[in-house]
Formats: structure tokens, sequence, C-alpha cells
């Protein structure tokens, strides 16, 4: 099967396609895989992620637009400003499909425009267009207006930055249509672009190589999705939300700026808690059996007329247990503001608790305090426009730290620049190893270990195998994020059922062993890509507080995960991934996986 690729030159207005030879799908997947190929291929070390020379790569997956569950995910992929890192960032929904039936696996975009423009695809039909009467504009608007500007029967889809991106904030958001590829201020490097929005229309389809082995596979997997009560009986029913109260009951939620990982007003902001009273129906991808969506709809009080994705479990807990809010409507309505500004909701609730954690000792004097709620909605409309204190919010918490000073960095929760999850790592020393040694710094999803540590809170912070786990579930990851589907394919379905798909959609008839292959070649690469950036074992660390301060309260408390802990199980990570001991994926390694 032939894919392409649209290339895109903004700088000089050219746009050509080109074809993808097989052989680099079957070592690169799609996705996050084929954008790190290309950009540790053509972009030069040291580029600057705001600068001409940096790329940015939009890449669906082969598995993408198929109509099998799940299979709608994207990646944007790029240097991030936040981190100077690699960074790819994924989002479901209609948009990846769409570049599908246009003809496209993906688009690799440089240089600058000299005026605002925006990207239109009709067909495989590519131009750049004036977007100079859309500049302003919230994301939500956004989307509307270049809707309204391709009328047809086929509804465009648009991915797009919003105010935060215009001003290159560094923890800007890339939005397409209530999703957002949220993560290291990708919608910054759109900004310094000046390319407000990407729209798509296609008439095609994705038609699978083989199809009766994609059509067993197919239903095979929607069986188990309709068996499984992890599905029906959770996150149908309460998305990540679900979460809440399992992972505070853990010790691991934080709170107040992750000074601990128990909240007894935890219920109140739980999945439980918002189906009963704000969630009024689900929005799934399309597609999508698993249905993680909901839709939450105030219809009273100062929030009235808010309708809001979600919010999910990262969201109701950065922006609501770490800032010591736990009014379900108050965090619905910030969750509304970050994707109507276009930010990133994890980066945007940590740096917000880190200047409440400021003003509490006294090292700043602004009016943002820990449980006040309107101090809190007006911070975020502050950071979403970079007025006042809002431009110290918008540009992340390591910067802010830098800049007030005063040993703030000690309770700046951050790795690499990239602020942490919704995880607090002290009570999971597996989940805090794959903090600190992730490739686009803090994530909880490359890998998600969490939940197998909090099955039992004592074996959360043991260190005997997690090196190993971490990797396997690393490269695990990577396999993910570059087919084309949604990490919550895990939920029903395992490994076995992926290569089916995968072979039925490529034809390519891969063994399972090349697929975990694809997987570590994947992840070794963007490792590489960050060794060339300069980022060794020193960069692979985590917060002062996470190493120095004992959690005070809950099931974890007296945990700490010290110095020579964490060394430790940075020598096993190594010695088990085939690095030097100083982080470096040597030559000899990347030769053996193919990848020069």
């Amino acid at each position: 099967m032939a894919y392409r690729l649209l290339r895109v030159d903004l700088s000089s207005r050219k746009i050509r396609s080109e074809e993808l030879h097989e052989n680099l799908v079957r070592k690169f997947l799609g996705g996050k895989g084929l954008a790190a190929y290309f950009l540790y291929r053509e972009q030069p070390p040291g580029a600057d992620p705001l600068g001409g020379e940096s790329k940015v790569a939009v890449m669906a997956g082969p598995l993408t637009g198929c109509g099998v569950s799940n299979c709608t995910n994207t990646a944007v992929c790029a240097k991030s400003p936040a981190t100077g890192t690699w960074n790819d960032s994924h989002f479901n929904g209609y948009f990846g499909p769409e570049l599908r039936y246009s003809g496209y696996l993906g688009m690799i975009i440089e240089g600058a425009a000299d005026e605002p423009v925006r990207l239109h695809i009709e067909n495989g039909d590519a131009e750049l267009l004036d977007a100079r009467s859309i500049m302003g504009l919230d994301t939500f608007s956004t989307h509307d207006a270049i809707k309204r500007m391709h009328p047809g029967k086929r509804e465009a889809r648009v991915l797009c930055i919003g105010q935060a991106g215009e001003r290159r904030a560094k923890l800007a958001a890339v939005i397409s249509e209530l999703r957002a590829a949220a993560r290291g201020g990708l919608g910054a490097v759109l900004g310094a672009k000046r390319l407000k929005a990407v729209s798509v229309t296609g008439h095609g389809k994705v038609v699978p190589q083989d199809t009766e082995r994609f059509k067993k596979a197919r239903k095979a997997f929607l069986d188990k999705i309709r068996s499984s009560d992890d599905v029906q009986c959770g996150v149908k029913l309460y998305g990540t939300a679900e979460l809440v109260n399992s992972v505070n009951n853990a010790g691991g939620l934080p709170t107040n700026n992750f000074r601990t990982g128990y909240s007894g007003h935890a219920d109140d902001i739980s999945g439980e808690s918002f189906r009963d009273t704000l969630w009024k129906r689900q929005r799934p991808c399309p597609g999508c059996a698993v249905a993680c969506s909901q839709t939450a709809v105030i219809t009273e009080g100062k929030y009235s007329g808010i309708t809001d994705e979600g919010p999910e479990y990262e969201t109701i807990t950065l922006l609501g247990s770490n800032c010591g809010i736990y009014s379900r409507e108050a965090i619905a309505a910030a969750d509304y503001l970050c994707d109507f500004y276009g930010m990133d909701t994890i980066s945007t609730g940590n740096t917000i608790a880190f200047l409440m954690e400021c003003v509490e000792r006294k090292l700043v004097d602004f009016d943002l305090r820990f449980g006040d709620e309107n101090a809190f909605i007006n911070a975020i409309h502050l950071a979403g426009r970079g007025e006042g204190f809002g431009e110290l919010i918008s540009n992340g918490v390591r910067d802010a730290a830098s800049r007030i000073g005063c040993d703030s960095e000690r309770f700046a929760m951050h790795v690499k620049g990239l602020e942490i999850p919704a995880y607090l790592p002290r009570a999971a020393f597996g989940q805090a190893l794959a903090y600190a040694v992730s490739d686009r710094g803090a994530c909880h999803l490359r890998p998600w270990i969490f939940g197998e540590e909090a099955i039992d809170s004592s074996r959360g912070r043991e260190t005997t195998g997690k090196a190993l786990m971490v990797r396997q579930k690393q490269e695990r990851s990577a396999i993910y994020d570059s087919v084309g589907i949604c990490k919550f394919f895990t939920y029903a379905g395992n490994l076995g059922d992926l290569l089916e798909l995968w072979n039925g959609i490529t034809g390519f008839d891969m063994q399972r062993e090349e697929l975990v292959l694809s997987g570590r070649r994947i992840n070794v690469l963007t490792r590489a890509f960050n060794n060339r950036e300069g980022f060794t074992r020193k960069d692979d660390t985590l917060p002062w507080r996470e190493m120095h301060e004992q959690v005070p309260t809950g099931p974890a408390e007296g945990s700490v995960i010290e110095p020579a802990v964490l060394e430790g199980m940075l020598d096993e990570f190594y010695a088990v991934s085939g690095y030097t001991k100083d982080g470096v994926v040597p030559e000899s390694l990347m030769r053996e996986l193919g990848i020069l």
C-alpha cells in the first residue's frame, strides 16, 4: 500500500507530496515513529524550536481512520520550546481520519510564514490561505470560522491554536475540536511559524490490504470491548475520572502543589460525583466503542452556560486538588477556559499551584491562594491573555521559578521543564522513574505504571524490577503512539489484537517480535534525539521536593525518593536499555536497530 506525506514550506510557500517507502512504515510504523525518523534526519542539532530551522510533523498512523474502535490517533511532533527535548503530543477525534481520507498519512511543516496563514487540504490538494482575519480568535471561534469558509456536504476538520499559541507561550496547546495535543508547548511552535490552523476534507477511505484478516481482528476486538468490565463498568461511565478516588486511596493524588498525595475532599471531584451532577452526555471519538469522553453542562450559578468536554482525571486533579479547588463547576469552567485560550491543563494547574505556594511563602504578592476559586479562574484568564502574573503562568513552572528565585525551584514540579502530571512520584517509584527518563520530560503515558503499583501501596515504593518494566512499557507505548491507536485500546485489547489489526490494514504479515522491535527502535531514536540536543544522565532527575521531603499525610506518609535510590534505578534502567552509564545511546545500538 502506498502512503503519502505532505511537505509544506511556509517560508517559500511551496507544497509538495512524496510517497513513503514501505520499509519505512515497517520499521517506524507511523505517527510518532515516522515523525522521529524524519526530524532526526532533517532538523539540525540545536535548532531553535521557535526558529525557522525547526520542523513540526502532524502524523497519523496506518490504523488511523480504519473504522475500528480507538483508531483515530494523531501525533503532533517537534522539538519542544518548553524543554528543548523531543516532543510528541497526541489527540484523537475527527482530524486524523479526515487526513487519511484526503490521501495523506501525515505532513511535515517547516520554515515560517511572513504573514499569518492557514493550511487547507481538500482531497489531496493543499493550499496556504490568508489567516489575518482569524488571528486573535479563541480556538472555538477559529474552528467555527474555518468551517464556515469551507461549506459543503462533508464538514472540514480543523486543528488550530488560540491566543496562547499566537503569543508563543510555552504551555500553548494545539486544539482540534475539543481534543488537545497539549503537552510541551507545540502550540507555540505553530505560533512562531505564523500558522494559525490546518483544515482538511477528504472523500477517500482507509482500505485494509488483507480484508478478511482485518474483519476478523476488528470483530474480535469489538467483542472484547463489549465483554470488558473495565470498559463497561469503568471508563465508559466515568472516563479517566474513575481514577480520582483510587489514586487518592493509594496516596498519589497531587494536593496543594504536590505537598501530599491524599485529600479528604477527593470524592467531591471524583468521576462518580461528576457523573451524578454535571455530566449530561457522552461524546465519543468516531467509531469508538470505549466512549470515554463525557460532556459537562453547567446550567446554574456563575458558570452557567458553559459546556465542557470532560474534564478527565489529569485535568480534575491538576486544576482541582493540586490548587485546593473542590468545586466541580469551577474545575469544568477552568478546563473550558484552557481549551478556549489553547493551553495545557496539566501545565496550567501545576504552575498555578506553584505560584499559590509562592504566595503562601510570601515570595510574591499576587492575588492567588489555595482554594480561592475566583482568584484561580482569574489566573487562567490572565495566563491565556499573557497579562499580569499570567505571563509567568503561561511560560511554565521552570521559567516562573527561575524568575522568582529564592529557592522556589525546590518546589517547582517538573522534569526537564515539563510539568509533572497527576501522580505523586513519591507514592510510586516506578512511575517516578518513568517521569525521570521519559523522552519529553515528565509524562504519565510513557509509560503509565501507577495502576500496577497502586494495587499494593508498599509495592509502589519498591525498586526491584521497575527499570525493566519502565523500558518495556516505554517501548509498548511507542508502538501505540505510532500505529494510530488510542492507549485506551488496552482496556480491552492486547498486543496480539493490535498485531492482527496492523497486519490486516497494512498487509505486512509482521510477527510479534518485529512489532516489538519497532517500538524499541522508536524509543531509542527519540532518546538519541535528546542526546544530540545535550541531554544525558544529569537531566534524568526529579524535583527536589520528591527527593528530600517526606510525604506528610495519607497512605504514602513518610515516603521519599532519596537521590541514591533514583541513581540506582537509573543505573539499572541504562543497563537494561543498552545505554552508557551516562544515559547516552551508543552508535553500535543505533546500527543494530537499523536507525543509522
